[in-house]
């Protein structure tokens, strides 16, 4: 009798658990721009209508090209006492849209201004946060309640239309990550920890206490199939090695002990350089770790990784984002992808682009990397 071939959820779970696979994964970053691509439509009717919502796009892309969807999404919302928010459109051109997120909060409003172009994706003018000694207590203010966690609206939707094309993971930041997502300005916000101010520290500590509840409550309610320890703004590209010593690590361990008494599989997703990261993340627990950029946007070669940790560590990644995948030729995609799979072996791998898909990349270059675990 034949042996059936596994689900794409199937894949991803058993790589997760570094379990033998019927094919190595495919499970390219399609976090934004590609699917706003595919959806037909101005990208503002993705990112601010929901027509379609995000995560929809993202499962009909996954199966218009039959990839493993790593699907992120919030399966819980909660509420915050006292805390609404309102979004207006404050300009509207052919080329794109800017609109103004405000939050209220009993300690004063907080605005967020971001442009959403047509057809790339959306930046921040304004952040949440550019004066923290007055608005950190409102900034706070926002973290929802854990115990008012609940299943979200959306999740039952998702996870009957995700079916067996992939699997649900939920982000959350390391405090260090989480700090830098507020501020945006990553310069201002590094000088902030290297000023050592007791306001941060304190900011850190209650976020970072929150953090935990939030993810022990989430874990009870509707665990994920996979939580994502963020983020992108903690690459050793951005912030040193000694800083993520002191304010991403020991929480990591803890968030790592946490998830691991729920049996849910941790991911971390530090692209750019991670070299000097990877002793601390294997050290903390992490499972597995993406996208492993190689240089020259990255500092890691897949192979020496693999060397260095064995089964300890599950890798995603790593095809060339840009030179290999957004500019190179669909056999420069399927060779580069094929030498992935080579050095990091079939078990505890998941192939995939070494960051987020470009919306202008060539069809049939990406067409390449998803087909590349199945044709020489």
């Amino acid at each position: 009798m034949a042996n059936t071939a596994m689900t794409q959820r199937q894949r991803l779970l058993a790589a997760l658990r570094r379990e033998p696979v019927d094919q190595v994964p495919v499970s390219p970053d399609v976090a934004m721009m590609l699917p706003a691509r595919y959806a037909g439509r101005p990208y503002w009717d993705v990112f601010v209508n929901e027509q379609p919502p995000l995560w929809q796009a993202q499962i009909d892309l996954a199966r218009r090209f039959d990839f493993a969807l790593l699907q992120e999404t919030d399966t819980v919302e909660g509420d915050a006492p006292g805390v609404t928010t309102e979004s207006r459109i404050i300009e509207q051109t052919d080329d794109a849209w800017r609109v103004c997120h405000t939050t209220h909060t009993p300690h004063g409003d907080l605005t967020l201004i971001k442009r959403y172009p047509a057809a790339q994706s959306p930046w921040t003018e304004k952040p949440i946060i550019t004066e923290p000694e007055r608005e950190m207590d409102a900034l706070l203010s926002t973290l929802p309640d854990p115990s008012t966690l609940r299943v979200h609206h959306n999740y039952p939707s998702l996870r009957k239309m995700l079916g067996d094309s992939g699997i649900v993971s939920t982000r959350i930041s390391v405090p260090l990550a989480w700090w830098l997502y507020q501020r945006v300005d990553l310069e201002r916000a590094i000088l902030d920890f290297y000023d050592g101010t007791e306001l941060l520290e304190r900011a850190l500590h209650i976020y970072g206490e929150w953090a935990l509840a939030a993810m022990e409550a989430q874990f009870r309610l509707q665990p994920p199939d996979l939580i994502m320890f963020g983020g992108s703004v903690s690459s050793m590209s951005v912030v040193s090695p000694a800083l993520y010593r002191r304010y991403a690590y020991p929480w990591l361990v803890r968030a790592c002990a946490l998830a691991d008494r729920y049996h849910v599989p941790t991911g971390v997703h530090m692209c750019g350089k991670s070299a000097a990261a990877l002793d601390m993340l294997v050290d903390a627990g992490v499972t597995m770790v993406e996208p492993l950029e190689r240089p020259p946007g990255g500092d890691v070669t897949l192979a020496e990784v693999r060397k260095r940790y064995g089964a300890r560590l599950v890798l995603k990644g790593n095809v060339n984002t840009f030179e290999t995948l957004m500019r190179g030729t669909p056999q420069d995609v399927r060779g580069e992808a094929r030498q992935c799979i080579s050095d990091a072996g079939a078990i505890g791998f998941i192939l995939a682009s070494g960051d987020q898909v470009p919306g202008n990349t060539p069809e049939e270059n990406f067409a390449a990397l998803v087909t590349a675990a199945t044709q020489p």
